[in-house]
């Protein structure tokens, strides 16, 4: 009877460590593309997982943009640069040589956020191409830390995101890494949520990063984004396991 009294109690200290110690892992979420009509209102939604966000801003940066970037740094969020006409990284850089790809596509965004007073430290890339040479150019040139990509082959591996480990970054991994890997979420990319609650809940046992991205976000959403209710469940089931849900300028913080 003793035994079975301290053997419940052990568990019971074991079941609240799980739920209240310090996070297992990491996520996050990360949105692409001129959508910030659709990104500020759902900023509520952020807040109420204590989550925080990476976006990622192409075409000009007009004053409604850096506005939308002023209110999203406001609630936590990291904003960063995603090129003025989507025109891919490298295939372009050869074409046309470096300098003349980032006075093209990423200076003129620049310029705009420092007139504004915002410092760009991340980078998303079209279509989700780089290199390792891309990365160390961008970085020497236009001062990105952090840049977002995709998991290599990840669509056609048929894998799920559980088990593509390429996805999946520890804690050193994310210190030494500039292009962390993404997974697609929403219409276009198929999800299940069952498939994301695996996802999750990988990153969670392992204590690793797992990585999102997505473009829109809406009730209706269109071919390339995410519904409001299954981002809602996403955040909603991160937060259950304990995960961090962290922007790209929060890992620096870490």
């Amino acid at each position: 009877m003793r035994k079975s009294i301290v053997l419940a109690g052990v568990m019971m200290m074991l079941s609240s460590f799980a739920v209240d110690g310090a996070p297992k892992g990491r996520v996050c979420f990360t949105f692409d593309d001129a959508r910030y009509n659709e990104w500020i209102p759902v900023l509520p939604l952020f807040k109420k997982y204590h989550a925080h966000a990476t976006f990622f801003f192409n075409r000009e940066i007009t004053p409604e943009a850096v506005d939308a970037m002023k209110k999203l740094l406001a609630d936590g969020h990291s904003v960063g640069l995603h090129t003025m006409t989507h025109k891919d990284a490298v295939p372009n850089m050869e074409l046309m040589g470096a300098d003349a790809y980032i006075k093209e596509q990423i200076q003129p965004q620049l310029d705009a956020c420092k007139a504004a007073g915002i410092e760009i430290r991340n980078f998303a890339y079209p279509n989700n191409r780089h290199t390792e040479e891309t990365d160390r150019i961008l970085a020497e040139k236009c001062g990105f830390r952090r840049f977002r990509a995709g998991v290599p082959g990840h669509s056609k591996s048929g894998l799920t995101i559980a088990q593509n480990k390429q996805g999946f970054l520890t804690p050193e991994q994310v210190k030494t890494t500039k292009a962390l890997g993404g997974f697609g979420i929403g219409t276009y990319y198929k999800s299940s949520q069952a498939e994301l609650d695996e996802a999750l809940e990988e990153a969670a046992k392992t204590g690793t990063l797992l990585v999102f991205f997505s473009h829109g976000i809406s009730e209706d959403p269109a071919r390339i984004d995410v519904g409001i209710p299954m981002l809602d469940a996403c955040l909603k089931k991160a937060s259950e396991l304990g995960l961090a849900i962290v922007s790209f300028d929060d890992l620096d913080k870490e």
